[in-house]
């Protein structure tokens, strides 16, 4: 089972890496309102009738006992999250937001410090450190020191800010765990569409500036980041805790240079090197906190305390 948790948090990051490519790209035709907004569209579409189909909840049940948690969550991870995201890439570039979205794993960390009380080892820090080091070495091209000299604009702040959102959302969405995961977003879609509707007029859409490449992009971002990303993210997130999954967020940056290598980029040997890198201390983290919670039991069974 945790396997496959990883993995479905692998998937996530894989989706979020062709979010910031492909939202990058939509806000050319799309202002950021209106990109959030269809895309919120489209995922409430598909969600709420495979919701029936699958889970069959009790809508107006779920809504009663867990309002307050959905309106949320809904607010903070559907609305706020991904209007910031790219409002941000409007004034900045994917490479800089996935540098920014590589510190969510230290945000969450800390807040699950704080507020959840959960402990990290120095070992799991030190894999922490080491996927940091290899998300610089892909995204600064092997000169560590160039993170110093890199130009940071309002667009990076944006992003800045998203990062703790999602760090709130992730942490928070621990208590909607007893939820239908599909249910669960079905539901922060629909709200969020509904919040959302209001400021469709602060931006108005120029139907005349939309391509078909845009149209592609708002698909994606329907289907993808928004249900792939978040069902695998809720899934592996209620598996393993806010502090393990953020871990893998620093495949990100990894993801998007593969991407960018897929449309036509070179691929470099910095990005090599730092992708394996960050490969090595996700698995470092990973292998210590599974050899971590398999030595709890162990104790546990014998009757002794670690």
């Amino acid at each position: 089972m945790k396997a496959k948790a990883w993995l479905f948090l692998i998937l996530a990051n894989l989706f979020w890496a062709g979010n910031l490519m492909f939202g990058k790209a939509v806000t050319s035709d799309f202002p950021p309102i209106w990109a959030s907004f269809l895309r919120w569209v489209i995922a409430a579409i598909v969600l709420i009738p495979l919701a029936q189909l699958v889970e069959k909840p009790k809508w107006l049940k779920v809504w009663k006992n867990n309002w307050g948690v959905l309106l949320f969550l809904s607010l903070v991870g559907v609305v706020a999250y991904t209007l910031l995201t790219y409002t941000a890439l409007q004034h900045t570039s994917s490479t800089n937001g996935s540098l920014i979205n590589s510190l969510t794993p230290a945000v969450m960390i800390v807040l699950s410090l704080l507020f959840l009380k959960d402990k990290i080892t120095r070992w799991q820090g030190a894999g922490l450190v080491l996927s940091f080091l290899g998300v610089l070495t892909v995204l600064t091209k092997g000169h560590l020191l160039g993170i110093f000299s890199t130009h940071y604009n309002q667009g990076d702040g944006i992003m800045l800010l998203a990062v703790f959102l999602w760090a709130i959302y992730s942490i928070v969405g621990k208590r909607a765990q007893h939820l239908p995961p599909i249910t669960f977003v079905a539901f922060t879609a629909f709200i969020g569409v509904i919040c959302m509707t209001p400021l469709l007029f602060l931006q108005p859409l120029h139907i005349e500036h939309v391509t078909s490449f845009g149209i592609t992009g708002i698909l994606y971002l329907g289907l993808f980041p928004s249900i792939g990303s978040f069902l695998f993210w809720n899934q592996g997130v209620k598996e393993l805790g806010p502090g393990k999954a953020s871990i893998t967020m620093n495949l990100m940056p990894i993801f998007t240079a593969i991407l960018s290598v897929l449309s036509g980029q070179e691929l470099l040997i910095s990005q090599i090197v730092g992708g394996v890198i960050v490969i090595m201390g996700m698995l470092l983290s990973a292998n210590l906190m599974a050899k971590k919670g398999r030595a709890k039991t162990f104790w546990k069974r014998t009757g002794r305390t670690v």
